[in-house]
């Protein structure tokens, strides 16, 4: 691949890397025919790396915002209802994601929201083993 060519297909590749976020989905858009193309680039162009890990969170920011639209404004749906088989009305129902509202707030505020759970190794010893570690002689 010539220096040009090279330069030309790693800029299609991060452009789309950043909006997709997988490695082989990026190389089919940029037409690059494998991801090890990519793995040898990171290894060996520091410019590219830190390219790439840039696209990298610019593709985990698109996924954020789509998780906080899909978690606030939810997502629009028709729903026809029936009446013995036959359709009586069609409306317009909104569908909101309390799972994605609550994975957004434990990555912004883990202190506050996180699973709080505290185990001690008596208490795993006892799970797994079956036994009382401090009656063991």
């Amino acid at each position: 691949m010539t220096l040009a060519r090279s330069k030309r297909a790693k800029h299609a590749f991060l452009k789309h890397f950043s909006h997709w976020g997988i490695v082989s989905h990026a190389c089919r858009l940029s037409g690059i025919s494998s991801t090890s193309t990519v793995y040898a680039w990171l290894e060996h162009d520091e410019e590219f790396a830190i390219a790439y890990r840039q696209a990298e969170q610019a593709s985990l920011e698109v996924l954020e915002r789509e998780a906080f639209r899909r978690a606030t404004e939810g997502s629009p749906y028709k729903r026809t209802s029936y009446w013995k088989g036959q359709p009586v009305g069609t409306d317009e129902k909104t569908e909101y994601s309390d799972a994605l509202m609550v994975t957004l707030l434990r990555a912004r505020a883990p202190e506050k929201y996180r699973e709080n759970l505290t185990l001690n190794v008596t208490q795993v010893v006892k799970a797994v083993a079956g036994v009382n570690p401090e009656e063991v002689v």
